[in-house]
């Protein structure tokens, strides 16, 4: 009679798992650093959160320890005197870094390699997410002195029904292609 037993075993994330993983909390770490450097001054214990939450989302990418970290980036950065600084721009590079290393890395066990395809996809995908926010950044240096608020308001909603034209037509145009 033959008897099976059990055998415990590790699974340790490959080179390119370990690499992703590391980009999450050096992205944190980037935007901690433009926080700080723009003027904020966010308690050790804040900072220990923020970084606590980043090794979590490193080890366990999938979870929603990487919501935590996010949020608490952008409540560090909030706490900066002077929110429309360009460093703002540094901290969205470093936030949008740490999510889409975590989100990549998430997408397979650990064992699992990295497709390059897909990580130059949403390295694309994240540019073009980077280069809304300076856009962003941009047209708010643009209507700040504006004398009414109203007129930055309505800048604001044709920018966003533009946008969302653009997108829209974009996704169908992708469709159809993709139906032909």
């Amino acid at each position: 009679m033959s008897v099976t037993m059990a055998e415990r075993r590790r699974v340790y994330p490959g080179l390119d798992q370990l690499a992703l993983r590391g980009l999450v909390p050096l992205g944190v770490a980037t935007a901690m650093a433009a926080a700080q450097s723009a003027g904020a001054r966010p308690g050790p214990w804040e900072l220990g959160i923020v970084f606590c939450l980043a090794a979590i989302t490193a080890l366990r990418p999938e979870s929603t320890a990487g919501v935590g970290m996010l949020a608490g980036a952008a409540y560090v950065w909030a706490l900066a005197p002077e929110t429309l600084s360009p460093l703002v721009l540094v901290a969205a590079a470093g936030m949008i870094l740490a999510h889409l290393s975590a989100l990549v890395a998430a997408q397979g066990p650990g064992r699992m390699g990295v497709d390059g395809a897909q990580v130059r996809r949403w390295a694309a995908r994240g540019l073009l997410l980077w280069l809304s926010a300076a856009m962003v950044w941009a047209l708010s240096m643009l209507v700040v002195d504006l004398p009414q608020r109203r007129l930055a308001y309505a800048l604001g909603l044709t920018l966003l029904t533009v946008i969302a034209l653009a997108a829209t037509r974009l996704v169908g145009s992708r469709a159809e292609r993709a139906g032909n």
